[in-house]
Formats: structure tokens, sequence, C-alpha cells
């Protein structure tokens, strides 16, 4: 496939610089910053007929992340990040004292905090499995899925290490086991085809702004009618109600989907972004976007070796992703960042070690660029 004209939409391409700093936050698109400037405009002029194309745009937004995910729109909540959605589940779920909630080492701390604070606010019990060589291997969730425990959260791709799940196989083992399943998407969706209907996810949440291409201040919660009733609806407004005009008539009914959850103004220019941008991925379609991926990392983990660097995230297939984790015995991931940073190319350092993240509109002569520059 001709990946060009995604090439081309990217200013960062442009200038000569080489952006590969994916999992943290992503440029955007010129698509995506045109539908974002057009809908200003509609606001500059907010007739009544570019009102309704505005907010219009959300249910747009909703059936583009539903078809990205291949469920039906009424899954889908917009939200404002992936934090949100998680908190979701963590307020609304009717907790015991001594629930277990499983989650794992190392996991970021959006899907850490929420239930340290049920840890103290309500007894529940926190289990955090220790990865293996940057893994976690079924057998070690299955080892912690004991009576008693309710939740599994999980990152489908962990931000750290770059593994990545299988969740067909966890989703299995979480319904033999009657455990819920939680999944945060945002290191992950992007880059993969997703089918959320094999995976047997009770719920999910993602943003925007990684390998979606999007703006910050956009996400979504996903929530099927099969786990609409698990949850209690913590934060409400007018939104969530089924009638919500004439806005004096009260009638307290929840929607009867998961759009019960968005509860005030949303933030429709950032949705309005994000529909942008997965329509250009699924428009270059996803499996060339993982196929772009995977080489791009492939080459890069090559010439970085033959530099005498060692990768840490794991390549097997069904565990890799978009990140690439790397150390070096001389240099240090701070030296390493700098002197990337000063040939134009962007990276991170994360938990001691050199991260960077490509996405499929890059080239391979970009990655031979940033090999060139690894001190």
């Amino acid at each position: 496939m001709n990946l060009q004209p995604y090439h081309d939409q990217f200013n960062t391409n442009q200038n000569d610089a080489i952006y590969l700093n994916h999992a943290a936050v992503s440029p955007l698109s010129r698509r995506c910053a045109t539908a974002m400037q057009q809908a200003i405009e509609w606001n500059c002029d907010l007739t009544p007929e570019n009102w309704i194309k505005f907010i219009g745009r959300l249910q747009y937004c909703r059936e583009a992340i539903a078809r990205m995910l291949n469920v039906e729109p009424g899954d889908v909540a917009l939200s404002r990040n992936t934090t949100e959605g998680i908190n979701w589940v963590a307020n609304g779920l009717d907790w015991r004292k001594g629930d277990r909630i499983v989650t794992v080492e190392g996991e970021y701390p959006a899907n850490i905090y929420p239930w340290m604070r049920l840890e103290e606010e309500k007894g529940i019990e926190l289990v955090r499995i220790q990865p293996q060589d940057a893994r976690v291997p079924l057998e070690f969730i299955e080892q912690q899925l004991t009576p008693g425990t309710r939740l599994l959260s999980i990152s489908f791709v962990e931000f750290s290490t770059g593994f990545r799940f299988d969740l067909e196989e966890v989703g299995r083992l979480c319904k033999e086991k009657g455990v819920l399943f939680l999944v945060d998407f945002i290191q992950g969706m992007g880059v993969f085809p997703l089918d959320l209907s094999k995976y047997n996810i009770d719920f999910a949440a993602g943003g925007a702004q990684k390998w979606l291409l999007g703006p910050q201040g956009a996400g979504f919660f996903y929530c099927p009618k099969a786990s609409l009733d698990l949850l209690k609806v913590t934060t409400v407004g007018a939104t969530s109600i089924v009638n919500w005009e004439p806005y004096a008539q009260y009638d307290f009914s929840l929607r009867e989907d998961a759009s019960r959850f968005e509860y005030g103004t949303p933030p429709t220019l950032p949705l309005i972004g994000l529909e942008a941008s997965i329509e250009m991925l699924l428009e270059a379609g996803m499996e060339n976007v993982r196929d772009q991926v995977k080489l791009l990392t492939d080459v890069l983990i090559d010439g970085a070796t033959s530099k005498n660097y060692r990768c840490h995230s794991p390549r097997g297939e069904g565990e890799w992703s978009g990140i690439v984790i790397l150390s070096h015995p001389n240099n240090s991931p701070k030296s390493v960042v700098e002197a990337l940073q000063s040939a134009g190319i962007t990276a991170a350092e994360r938990e001691g070690r050199i991260r960077l993240a490509p996405h499929f509109y890059q080239t391979e002569a970009q990655i031979q660029r940033v090999i060139d520059a690894l001190p």
C-alpha cells in the first residue's frame, strides 16, 4: 500500500524532524487539525445550521470508535480521557470488603491509583502480578484469579515494556473464573486491528492522544449492555437522562446504553479531531498500519542491537507492540535521548530506559536516520 499520503499529513515529516514518542503524545495530522478548525469556524458563526453540524459530529465520533472496536455504537460512551473510564468502574461497582482486584506491577498509574484508593476506603485487596522478563504469562494471571477476585484490570499494551496481552485468551480465562475484565486500550488501539466481540471484555477505556493520533482531552469508555447494570452511574447530569428536554420536567430515567455515563458538556472539539484521526486510520487499513509498525520496529531493533543496545521489549508473535525499550551498557538513557534530540529526533526516557515508538506514517529511511544517530 502507498503510505506516502499519510506521511505527508504530518508536519514533523516536512521539517526534517523524526517523532518517536507516540506512546506519550502524538503530533496531529493535518486532517485532524482541519476537522477541528472547521468546527471552530462553525462556532464563530453559530447559526442553527452550524450548531447542528457541530453537535452532530459527536455521533459520528461514537460510530467511528465503534467501527474500530467492532462493537455497537450504543456500547460506547464519549469521555475526556482513559482515566475517566477507569474511574467509572472503580466508583460504580458495588465493592465488598475483601474483594480482590488483580493488575500488573509496572502498570501506568491511572490503572493503579483508583484501586489503591479502594484499598483504603473499601477494604479491597489489590494484587499486582510481577512480570517475568517483561512478560505476563497466562498462567501467572490464572494463579491470581482465585475465589474472591472481582476484577482483572490490565493494559492492552504495557507502557513501560511494550508487552501486549492476548486479550482473547485472557478474556476467556476471566469468563471461566467469573472475574470481571477491564482493559486500558491507550497503548495499542490505533496500531492493531481489534474485535471486542471476541474478547469477553466487560469494560474498556482509551484516549485519543497516543496511537490514535488524536488531540488531548478526548477518549472513550466501552460498556456493553450486558455490563450496564453492574455499574452505578456516580456522576449524572442532564445528558445522562433519556428525555433531557424540556429541562425543567425532571424524569430521572437513565439512558439505556453506555451514553448514560456522559454527564454534561462533552469535549466536542477534541472528539471531532479524534473522529477525523480514526477515519484516517481506518482508511489506511488497520492491517496495513499494524504491518508497517512491525516493519519499522523490527528495523529499529536490528539497527540498535548492531550498536550494542539491548532490546527489553518482547517481540514474539502476539506480544510485540509499537513500543521499543532499549538500554546501552555505556550510555545512560538521558544521554541517548539528548543525543537523539540534538539530531532532531524525539524520544523518551521511561523507568530508567530509552523508549522509542514509531508509527505507520513514518518510513524505513527515517528509522535508518535514527539508528545512525544512536550514540
